[in-house]
């Protein structure tokens, strides 16, 4: 009985690290999404391409919102914040016509994928 009750236990510890495994590759495969969409953005940015802006940001935020629907990890959901916020100063100073910073939204994403990474 003592071997079928640790054999169980090691199950349950596999079946565990199993489940917060796969959630870790999501957040991860999610802040990579993220990160690309960013990159994107920036690409947009610097071709001046105000449909390929809309696209990356409108993608990023999806990303960003498939992430926080998938993830109960506070710091993840905090970090997601921060690109969301950042990605949303970005969509305002192109509105106002400045030629916005992205290292604030660079540094987000960053954050986020070591939330994730955690």
């Amino acid at each position: 009985m003592g071997l079928s009750g640790g054999a169980v236990a090691v199950a349950a510890a596999f079946g565990t690290l199993g489940c917060d495994l796969q959630r870790a590759v999501d957040c991860t495969r999610l802040a990579l999404e993220v990160s690309s969409s960013v990159d994107a953005l920036g690409r947009a940015l610097e071709a001046e391409d105000p449909t390929g802006f809309v696209d990356a940001a409108d993608a990023a935020e999806n990303d960003l919102s498939e992430l926080s629907a998938d993830v109960s990890d506070t710091d993840v959901r905090d970090a997601a914040d921060s690109v969301g916020e950042a990605i949303d100063n970005v969509r305002a100073g192109v509105a106002e016509g400045e030629t916005p910073d992205l290292s604030p939204l660079n540094a987000a994403v960053d954050e986020l994928t070591s939330a994730c990474a955690a």
